[in-house]
């Protein structure tokens, strides 16, 4: 009687594997079918990329409606008009844009140094986009003579720049007495002050910092220029070639329209500067008899 229960139930519990095995191939071709759709989607609907830059005016900041602009904002707007694409640009603290392009591919976080450093993480460069003076400012009409650092260090003479940045420390390593900041305004306005004799910044920085707390740009003098560095937008490492390629190309293509030389022109008058630009350096401060290291 017990046989006979038991080859009943195994009867039944084949009846109803019979009945389930026709869904699970449906399913199973299904799945494969999507598997090797999201396989052969990729190379057709590239991923576009990740715009991200930080606060670094005149080349990227926000307007008084919290919106992204600067000189690199202009052209990184021009350039997704070109490659055809509406990505917004997010606007985070460099620290932490500079991580995540460190650890995704398909960003392009801008604007960057082309460091010996970045170039071994595996990062590309498009650009240049701006060329940074660092300078020594003093106050305008300022008898100040500064042929070196060494001079800086022999009359004495302090220096205020941002805590941390690689500017106050280089000149801390030169043996100058320094006085570090929160931020360039504040560097700006001790300057202004008679706090400190002199302020290290970036001379197209420094027109922004200064408009910004309602003082000319023309209020302080440069003195001494401490290094040029040009500045790029940078693409992280594993981005598609293809995509890296678009951008480069676009890059190109605007080179040989005016759009540069009319952003110079825009961009100057409101920063009060004679901007310009060259292909080998972005845009730039041209070097000027009154005031030699701009």
């Amino acid at each position: 009687m017990l046989a006979g229960a038991m080859k009943a139930f195994a009867g039944r519990l084949i009846l109803r594997v019979d009945a389930i095995l026709p869904v699970l191939r449906v399913s199973c071709l299904l799945l494969g079918l999507l598997g090797l759709a999201a396989v052969y989607s990729g190379p057709v609907a590239a991923q576009e990329l990740r715009l991200i830059t930080s606060p670094w005016p005149p080349s990227n900041f926000l307007d008084t409606d919290g919106q992204p602009t600067g000189i690199s904002v202009a052209t990184v707007e021009a350039l997704k008009r070109h490659v055809g694409v509406t990505t917004p640009i997010e606007v985070l603290p460099f620290a932490r844009g500079y991580l995540i392009a460190q650890s995704t591919p398909n960003v392009m976080l801008f604007t960057g140094g082309r460091t010996e450093e970045r170039i071994a993480m595996g990062f590309q460069f498009i650009g240049p986009a701006v060329m940074w003076t660092h300078v020594l400012l003093a106050r305008k009409e300022s008898p100040l003579k500064l042929p070196d650092l060494a001079s800086v260090r022999g009359q004495g003479l302090t220096v205020a720049g941002v805590r941390s940045s690689w500017q106050i420390e280089l000149i801390k390593a030169a043996g100058i007495l320094t006085v570090e900041t929160e931020d360039h305004a504040t560097g700006a306005r001790m300057l202004l002050a008679g706090r400190v004799d002199l302020w290290i910044t970036s001379r197209l920085q420094a027109s922004v910092v200064l408009t910004g707390i309602g003082q000319r740009p023309d209020a302080v003098e440069a003195k001494y220029t401490v290094r040029k560095s040009p500045s790029y937008l940078m693409i992280s490492r594993g981005t598609d070639p293809a995509l890296l390629a678009r951008w480069q190309a676009a890059f190109k293509d605007l080179q040989a329209t005016g759009f540069f030389r009319q952003t110079a022109v825009t961009w100057g008058k409101r920063l009060g500067l004679p901007l310009a630009h060259d292909p080998d350096q972005g845009f730039y401060v041209p070097l000027s008899g009154r005031d030699p290291a701009s």
